[in-house]
């Protein structure tokens, strides 16, 4: 007979267990907040807390895609846990487009609210959808379906990474040689990537990549899905935020009132961002973004690698291989970003 506590969760809790990330992405603006003052004071044992609670909101959310991604049998409340999963793992680069869109519309100090706001619509809207969905749901696409998508996603990233982001991640990768080197390579760099061939067809294969890899995410949200495919669709959904944060930073926020995007502007220099109660949010924005975007791209590879026979078992002994890689590379890109100088 099982002890009371060997029985497993009933459905319920379990879907109050998944909704906790989202519950904890409600206070996210005062996690920064809190991070923010503590780190003013100079009260750094404080601090790093924070912050830990900060990256505490989509660290929960990949642990909950990654619990119901191991679902074989995918029902219709594990597909709104999952979309309201997603929805918490972007909160670092959602937080940012809100701040950015109220302060273009001039809505100065309601961020906070706004967020909250937004987060309990969310939650009220995947209450009602599942007190109203029971039982399974249709089967994901198959693959076969999804092939062109995915590989007209593949093309077009490897356009944007010979192209562009390659080359933009060195040049941040020297902003912890100072400001004035990151501007000299990157002097350099615009003469391709903003030349007025290039840089409308970079503009449009990344909104490309934003909505054909919205597309892919949700074929899969549906399936089972192991931690590196969790990791992929995970990454690839926060960085259809960011990159359409991004975009909206560069080319309505400063391009329209003649501010130069250089590692000045980027970075909040001279002050800093952790000297700034609003440029605060864009660290852990950044952090997981360059992060991100590199295991995307290692993810990635092992999809081609597994598509061209390759031992799934090597591929994914390559994919962490250059995960590794990547964490090391975006901690130096990063720190050059929070201040650090060599």
């Amino acid at each position: 007979m099982q002890s009371p506590a060997s029985e497993p969760l009933s459905p319920k809790a379990l879907v109050c267990l998944h909704m906790v990330p989202a519950l904890m992405a409600v206070g996210y603006p005062w996690y920064l907040a809190m991070f923010y003052q503590f780190r003013q004071s100079e009260r750094i044992a404080e601090a790093l807390l924070s912050l830990g609670l900060v990256f505490a909101v989509p660290c929960s959310a990949f642990v909950s895609l990654y619990a119901l991604g191991r679902t074989p049998a995918m029902t219709s409340e594990g597909v709104v846990l999952r979309r309201v999963a997603y929805l918490s793992f972007v909160s670092p680069s959602l937080f940012v487009i809100v701040g950015v869109f109220l302060y273009l519309m001039k809505i100065d100090g309601k961020d906070d609210q706004v967020w909250v706001g937004l987060w309990l619509a969310i939650l009220c809207a995947a209450s009602l959808v599942l007190l109203g969905r029971r039982g399974s749901v249709s089967p994901a696409p198959s693959s076969t379906h999804m092939r062109t998508v995915r590989a007209m996603h593949g093309i077009a990233a490897l356009v944007i990474l010979l192209v562009f982001l390659v080359a933009h991640l060195i040049n941040h990768t020297v902003g912890v040689l100072g400001a004035d080197a990151h501007r000299q390579v990157m002097l350099v760099l615009r003469t391709v990537y903003r030349s007025p061939m290039i840089e409308p067809v970079l503009l449009t294969l990344l909104c490309f990549q934003v909505v054909s890899g919205l597309v892919l995410a949700e074929s899969k949200i549906r399936s089972e899905q192991g931690i590196l495919d969790i990791l992929q669709t995970a990454s690839g959904a926060y960085l259809a935020v960011f990159i359409a944060s991004h975009i909206n930073a560069v080319f309505v926020l400063a391009r329209y009132f003649g501010t130069e995007t250089d590692y000045t502007w980027a970075t909040a220099l001279p002050k800093g961002l952790l000297a700034d109660p609003w440029n605060v949010r864009l660290i852990p924005h950044y952090m997981l973004g360059v992060w991100l975007v590199l295991a995307h791209i290692a993810c990635g590879l092992r999809v081609v690698l597994v598509a061209h026979h390759v031992e799934r078992r090597r591929a994914s002994a390559v994919c962490w291989a250059l995960i590794v890689a990547s964490t090391l590379w975006a901690a130096v890109i990063v720190a050059g970003i929070v201040g650090v100088r060599v």
